[in-house]
């Protein structure tokens, strides 16, 4: 089965597999892409972590700018924002969070590093889904964008 992903809109991507065609934004792209990986390495006979792939897409947190990454970050639930950095174990995501997130809501992440119990699998998830789909969300909305060396203005 062949499948083929084209560039629409800015949120919006024409999907082809096999021979049907769906309309997709960029967010269900993204979930196609890890189903995809996931299926690719069970068919050769390797293990895949759907986790691990939603904290590649969570770690995009680190690609924004400071005034962008601090809508983001007043728009996303503390505890969520935790479950991600506790899981992630990144520092340099911890470090632009918590210069990002104000002095009291700073000292009160680091506190919490220090002594909060990892949280398990299904919790981290689906606190790491909710952090993914609203910087989607936002990215499609225009509130924040991902700047990449990639990235022209015409």
């Amino acid at each position: 089965m062949k499948i083929g992903i084209k560039k629409l809109h800015e949120n919006e991507w024409l999907v082809h597999i096999g021979c049907a065609a769906v309309k997709m934004d960029q967010f269900s792209v993204a979930l196609l892409n890890i189903t995809l990986e996931h299926l690719l390495a069970l068919e050769q006979g390797q293990s895949h972590s759907a986790l691990k792939s939603y904290i590649k897409l969570g770690l995009r947190i680190k690609d924004l700018k400071g005034v962008e990454c601090q809508k983001l970050l007043r728009a996303l639930d503390n505890k969520d924002l935790l479950t991600l950095m506790l899981i992630a174990n990144d520092s340099e995501l911890n470090g632009i969070v918590i210069k990002n997130s104000g002095g009291i809501l700073a000292k009160q992440f680091q506190a919490d590093l220090k002594t909060a119990e990892q949280p398990s699998e299904g919790h981290a998830m689906s606190a790491i889904r909710r952090i993914v789909e609203k910087t989607f969300e936002m990215e499609a909305l225009g509130q924040i964008e991902f700047v990449s060396s990639d990235t022209k203005y015409i």
